[in-house]
């Protein structure tokens, strides 16, 4: 594949991603009827969402000829731990407002690494 289809599939995978787990805290926030309609949606629209982020992030890695270090590692933490977030958005609506400036601030902290590489 080339750079700029996989930067695409990557980049439309993390949007997919961020809209699934705003979707997420706000179903997760809402009555019972809206949560049981929408919760399957987030779940799914996420993981989608995931899988085209870590098909074409490896895929850049790959083509760039980038070797594995400590912002790549750092990156997929953050996304496994956005990903885990969601059924956490979806149970507890207490924490609906750290969960959505801490996807915020985390997405923030992804993009800085990946333009950066500060290590």
């Amino acid at each position: 594949m080339s750079y700029p289809l996989l930067k695409v599939v990557h980049l439309l995978g993390v949007f997919i991603m961020l809209v699934a787990m705003g979707g997420a805290i706000v179903v997760g926030a809402a009555d019972e009827g809206t949560r049981s309609r929408c919760k399957r949606l987030a779940g799914l629209t996420s993981g989608i969402g995931l899988l085209l982020a870590f098909i074409g992030g490896f895929g850049l890695l790959g083509v760039m000829g980038i070797p594995w270090s400590g912002w790549v590692v750092l990156k997929m933490l953050i996304w496994l731990i956005l990903g885990g977030s969601i059924s956490l958005a979806l149970r507890a609506p207490q924490f609906a407002i750290p969960l959505w400036w801490g996807t915020i601030l985390l997405a923030g902290i992804a993009a800085y690494l990946a333009n950066f590489k500060p290590f």
